[in-house]
């Protein structure tokens, strides 16, 4: 399988190429083109209890797409919902944490399990879970806006809405801005509250943000 990105960091795509055999899980909805040469197939990933899990408490479709390629050649073209950048990693054994609604594809070798937040993550509008991926193989996520990878020693603050996703190195708790007035009503909301060593992965731009603007245009 061969995988090349192009349009970041405005509007991410990827762009598979597939050999036969070879499959690929991708986010309901998110196939843009294919060759006629794929096969699809529609499948809860991890079966039907974590699959219902993920979708009610972390965001995620409750189906995924399953394309395999019928030649060598097969051409598969994925896109993110939201207008942004598209990230890769390769997983060998290891495990990562990323924000909710930023899976985008992997290969079947990739587990999604949903980690609770906390009750204080409800009031944050962008929800109580996170997910965390481990396994072997390749996932592509992505963001709202580009990715700008930070590297923490020490601690980090970030508004819940600006993370994409952290190594599990990194030791983690969602506090609030101040008071709990400042937290409700400042405007920023909840922070991940990072310590230790490790890399964070955040976004440009808040999905929680952009709808808060777009209200104030609906009345």
């Amino acid at each position: 399988m061969k995988a090349a990105i192009d349009g970041n960091p405005d509007f991410g795509n990827l762009w598979l190429t597939l050999d036969a055999g070879d499959k690929v899980l991708a986010e309901s909805g998110a196939m843009a083109h294919m060759s006629a040469d794929v096969e699809v197939k529609t499948r809860l990933m991890g079966g039907f209890f974590k699959a219902l899990v993920r979708r009610l408490l972390a965001g995620e479709s409750l189906l995924v797409g399953e394309y395999t390629g019928r030649s060598a050649g097969s051409r598969l073209a994925v896109s993110p919902a939201l207008p942004g950048e598209v990230g890769f990693r390769d997983f060998d054994g290891d495990g990562y944490y990323f924000q909710a609604g930023s899976f985008l594809a992997s290969t079947p070798g990739i587990a999604l399990k949903t980690k609770f937040v906390g009750l204080k993550a409800l009031f944050s509008g962008e929800g109580a879970f996170f997910l965390y991926c481990t396994g072997t193989g390749r996932l592509w996520y992505n963001a709202y806006g580009a990715i700008v990878e930070r590297d923490v020693d020490g601690e980090l603050f970030v508004d819940t809405g600006h993370v994409v996703g952290w190594e599990p190195t990194l030791t983690w708790k969602i506090s609030g801005t101040g008071n709990f007035f400042s937290t409700m009503f400042s405007g920023e909301g909840l922070l991940l509250h990072f310590q230790g060593r490790g890399k964070v992965l955040l976004q440009t731009r808040s999905v929680g943000a952009l709808v808060s603007w777009t209200k104030t245009y609906l009345r």
